[in-house]
């Protein structure tokens, strides 16, 4: 994962795409025992690290216990993140769509079905909006973050 922070960041240094307003981010993680919750907040702490302004706002629908949790983080500025971790039988993989208001940075691990040398990305269980995914999980309503 830390490759592929590095890689992002080094674009968005040079202003190739621009200035993000938009990410999708779709996470598979392989096993039964995967922690979606923790999942999920580290995909928010990528989004957060690329966009320009602050949380403001997280929305968060599924079930961390189940298969599926999708998240959609509304920034101050305007951007927005929409985060989607599935539990899946086979190979931890993210498939990341980043728009930027000049360009798009597309980013798929492991590439396609047949890349033999593709590496899974390695979660760091960074925690961030953890509490407040966990809290928007429990009552089906969005969570306003105070700065």
């Amino acid at each position: 994962m830390e490759l592929l922070k590095k890689s992002v960041q080094s674009v968005l240094e040079k202003e190739r795409i621009g200035s993000p307003v938009f990410l999708r981010c779709v996470l598979h993680v392989a096993g039964d025992a995967a922690n979606l919750l923790s999942s999920v907040a580290e995909m928010a702490a990528l989004a957060n690290g690329w966009m320009s302004s602050s949380p403001e706002r997280v929305y968060a629908q599924g079930d961390a216990e189940a298969a599926q949790v999708t998240v959609m983080v509304h920034y101050a500025g305007g951007q927005m993140a929409l985060l989607s971790v599935n539990r899946v039988e086979l190979e931890t993989a993210i498939d990341i769509m980043l728009v930027g208001n000049k360009g798009v940075i597309y980013h798929e691990t492991p590439v396609g079905r047949h890349y033999l040398n593709a590496t899974s990305p390695q979660l760091d269980d960074t925690g961030e909006l953890t509490e407040a995914i966990a809290q928007s999980l429990e009552s089906g309503q969005p969570i306003l973050l105070e700065d």
